[in-house]
C-alpha cells in the first residue's frame, strides 16, 4: 500500500494506521476524518487484505512483534506469553521457539502454556509433538507438551499449572471451557493430528507406571487426562456426523 498521510485533529498519522482504525470500527460509528480519494482506496484495500488478528486490530503487529523480540532475546516476560496467545502471525513461531527451553518460574509458565494451547497452529502442533515423544526432556515437560496437544485438536480445552508442592514442582493439567475459545494461526495442523496424539498417547502409556504410581506420575496424569479427553472428543465428532447423515436422508 502507498505510504500516505492523513491529517487528523493538527496531527499528521500514517495512513495504514488509519485504514486499520477503519476496518475496526463499527460501521454505526460517526468516523470524521480528511482523506483523498486515493487513501480511501487504499484503505479499502487493506481491509479486504486484512484476512489476520493482527492485521485487523489496530497495533496488534506491532505489539506482537515488540513481544517475540522478547523471546528471541530471552527477555520474555509473563506479560510478553499473554500477548503473544493473541497473535495469530507472529505467535506460533515465538512460542514454538520457547519449547526448546521452557521458562524456568511458574508464573510465566502458565501463560506460555495458556498461549501455546490458545493459538491453533501446525508449527505448535509440532514443537510439542517434538517435546512430548523425547525420552530425554523431563517428564513434566513431556507432560505439559501433550496436554497442550491435546488443546490444539479440542478447541474448548486449555492448559493451566498446579503450583509447586512439596511431592512435585509444578504439574500440567488442561482446563475446559463450554465453548470453543482458540483463535486459528496461519499454518493449519497436519490433515491426521487427531490420529497423531492419540497414538502419541499410546506410546507414552507403555513406559508409565501401573496403579497408584502412574497416578503419582506426571506422564501418566497426563495420559489419563489426554484418554478421557480425545474420548470424549472422538464421541462427539461421531454424534455430529451421525446427525448430519441423519439430516440428509
Amino acid at each position: 500500500m502507498p505510504i500516505l498521510i492523513t491529517a487528523y485533529q493538527g496531527q499528521f498519522v500514517p495512513a495504514y494506521r488509519w485504514a486499520a482504525w477503519l476496518c475496526w470500527v463499527r460501521m454505526t460509528r460517526t468516523m470524521r476524518a480528511v482523506a483523498s480519494g486515493a487513501w480511501l482506496a487504499a484503505a479499502g484495500v487493506a481491509c479486504a487484505n486484512a484476512t489476520t488478528r493482527e492485521a485487523r486490530i489496530p497495533g496488534a503487529r506491532d505489539d506482537c512483534e515488540a513481544a517475540a523480540v522478547q523471546v528471541a532475546n530471552k527477555a520474555a516476560t509473563a506479560e510478553t506469553f499473554k500477548a503473544l496467545a493473541w497473535c495469530d502471525e507472529t505467535g506460533p513461531t515465538a512460542l514454538a521457539a520457547t519449547w526448546h527451553s521452557l521458562p524456568a518460574d511458574t508464573i510465566r509458565l502458565r501463560t506460555f502454556l495458556f498461549a501455546s494451547a490458545n493459538i491453533r497452529d501446525g508449527r505448535l502442533f509440532s514443537a510439542a509433538h517434538a517435546t512430548a515423544i523425547d525420552s530425554n526432556r523431563r517428564a513434566r515437560e513431556r507432560a505439559a507438551a501433550l496436554v497442550v496437544l491435546v488443546a490444539q485438536v479440542d478447541s474448548t480445552a486449555t492448559v493451566t499449572v498446579v503450583p509447586a508442592s512439596r511431592k512435585e514442582v509444578w504439574r500440567a493439567q488442561l482446563a475446559r471451557g463450554s465453548h470453543a475459545s482458540q483463535i486459528a494461526g496461519t499454518k493449519p495442523l497436519p490433515s491426521d493430528a487427531h490420529e497423531r496424539v492419540n497414538a502419541l498417547v499410546q506410546r507414552i502409556a507403555v513406559g508409565v507406571p501401573s496403579g497408584a504410581a502412574g497416578l503419582r506420575d506426571p506422564l501418566g496424569i497426563a495420559v489419563q487426562a489426554a484418554r478421557l479427553d480425545l474420548k470424549r472428543v472422538s464421541g462427539k465428532t461421531s454424534q455430529r456426523q451421525a446427525e448430519s447423515a441423519s439430516r440428509q436422508r
